[in-house]
């Protein structure tokens, strides 16, 4: 007992970690240059998007209050430029327009694409190295290229493809058709770049999974429906989400297939209203008109990133 109490008396007065004779980690004090380093790296990103995007936002968010000609003093009219935009008849045809647009390519596009990308990559087809190339091409073009070729494909008198078909669509005049042609445009001149990101997503689905499918007795569609298709969720969200935002930037497509100033007012998309301000010298109604249209693609892209995450919490 004597021993015992002496030597819980000589250790009471010990730090806890040296009671058996462990010693305390060193406490690693880092110097200013490391702490500000992460900062350092970051800045030059968030120096440009301040400058480049949320100082120019914030203006535009302020000009689109005003009526503005680009000289002499700004009017302040409240909310009257979204109003005139809400109202204008013109305005709703074109967001039509860009929603059939957007719709269309999105699953022309996707589908083929992603078809493209799995035939490419699981199968062994003669020149498959030439392939990859040839199908990204058209991405390359310009998109004035890509309008004038297709001008010519869908052209209403002599048209490659009246011609082919033996018709007489009027391809520039029928609201439907010259829908359908612009969306065949867009299709065609973006494939090739979902082709590769749609190519780098199979990448990384495990190939023993395949192999395990096949063990069970799977067919090619059943793998793709039960193992890429799951897998590749959000590389399909990832091209989705792409295309719903340049399809709401569209200008250059339909307005080049149809003429060679602006399209006519049943077949423009929205960057019309924008472009049209714009040249009008009418500043705060294109203010105005870019964020009715920043705000849908927010709205969209939230959307999609929260039914994804519900398909991943429920799976």
């Amino acid at each position: 007992m004597d021993v015992m109490s002496t030597t819980v008396r000589k250790t009471e007065g010990l730090p806890r970690s040296n009671v058996f004779g462990a010693r305390s980690a060193p406490r690693i004090r880092r110097g200013f240059g490391e702490r500000i380093a992460p900062y350092l790296l970051i800045a030059p990103f968030v120096v440009s998007f301040v400058i480049l995007f949320a100082i120019p936002a914030l203006y535009s968010l302020i000009l689109s209050l005003y009526r503005y000609r680009g000289y002499g003093t700004a009017t302040y009219v409240g909310t009257d430029n979204y109003e005139r935009m809400l109202g204008y008849h013109q305005f709703w045809t074109s967001w039509i327009n860009t929603i059939v647009y957007w719709l269309g390519s999105a699953v022309v596009t996707i589908i083929l694409a992603f078809l493209l990308a799995v035939m490419v990559y699981s199968s062994d087809i003669f020149g498959k190295r030439l392939y990859k190339p040839a199908i990204f091409v058209p991405n390359v073009m310009a998109a004035v290229a890509a309008a004038l070729i297709f001008q010519i494909i869908f052209s209403p008198g002599a048209g490659v493809l009246n011609t082919l078909l033996g018709t007489q669509i009027a391809w520039d005049q029928d609201l439907w058709w010259g829908r359908f042609a612009v969306v065949m445009l867009r299709s065609w001149h973006s494939i090739g770049w979902f082709f590769v990101i749609f190519l780098a997503g199979l990448t990384t689905v495990n190939p023993e999974l395949y192999d395990a499918a096949k063990v069970d007795g799977a067919n090619a569609w059943q793998s793709m429906r039960s193992i890429t298709i799951p897998l590749m969720k959000r590389t399909f969200l990832f091209a989705l989400v792409i295309i719903s935002i340049n399809s709401m930037r569209l200008f250059a497509e339909p307005n080049l297939l149809f003429s060679n100033n602006l399209a006519p007012a049943k077949f423009q998309p929205i960057m019309n209203q924008l472009y049209q301000n714009l040249r009008g010298a009418d500043f705060g109604a294109a203010a105005a008109v870019a964020w009715l249209i920043f705000i849908p693609i927010v709205i969209v892209s939230l959307v999609q990133f929260r039914l994804l995450r519900e398909r991943e919490g429920d799976a």
